[in-house]
C-alpha cells in the first residue's frame, strides 16, 4: 500500500476548513454590525442628553412654557456646541461616516409632564 490521502479525505477536509471558515466569517460580521449600531446608539444618546440638558438649565421659563403648551419644540446643534454640551468630536454620525450640520435639531416633546429628546434618524 502507498501512503497518502485519498482524493475523498482531501475533498471532506477542504469542505470542513470552508464551513469553519464560514462560521467565523459570519460571526465577526454580526458582531461589526452590532458594534456599529452601539456607537450610532450611543451617537444618539449623547446628542439627546446633551439638548435635554440644554433645555432644562439654558432656557428661559417662558420658552419652556411655551414649548410645553404646543408639546414639543427643537434645540440646534449649534447651540449645543455653543454652551459646550457636545463637541465636534460628537458631530459625525458612526453610520454615515459623515458630520451632521450645526443646523440638525433634535427635537425635545412634552407629554404628561416628561421630557424627550429625540435626535432625528
Amino acid at each position: 500500500m502507498k501512503k497518502g490521502f485519498t482524493l475523498i479525505e482531501i475533498i471532506i477536509t477542504i469542505g470542513l476548513i470552508a464551513l469553519i471558515g464560514t462560521v467565523i466569517v459570519s460571526n465577526l460580521s454580526a458582531t461589526y454590525t452590532k458594534q456599529q449600531e452601539q456607537q450610532y446608539e450611543n451617537f444618539k444618546g449623547t446628542l439627546e442628553n446633551a439638548a435635554c440638558t440644554y433645555i432644562n438649565l439654558n432656557v428661559a421659563e417662558s420658552i419652556k412654557n411655551t414649548c410645553r403648551s404646543t408639546g414639543s419644540c427643537s434645540v440646534p446643534v449649534k447651540l449645543l456646541l455653543e454652551e459646550g454640551l457636545i463637541t465636534d468630536e460628537n458631530l459625525e454620525n458612526p453610520k454615515t461616516q459623515d458630520l451632521i450640520s450645526e443646523t440638525t435639531e433634535v427635537l425635545i416633546n412634552y407629554e404628561d409632564g416628561i421630557t424627550t429628546c429625540t435626535y432625528p434618524d
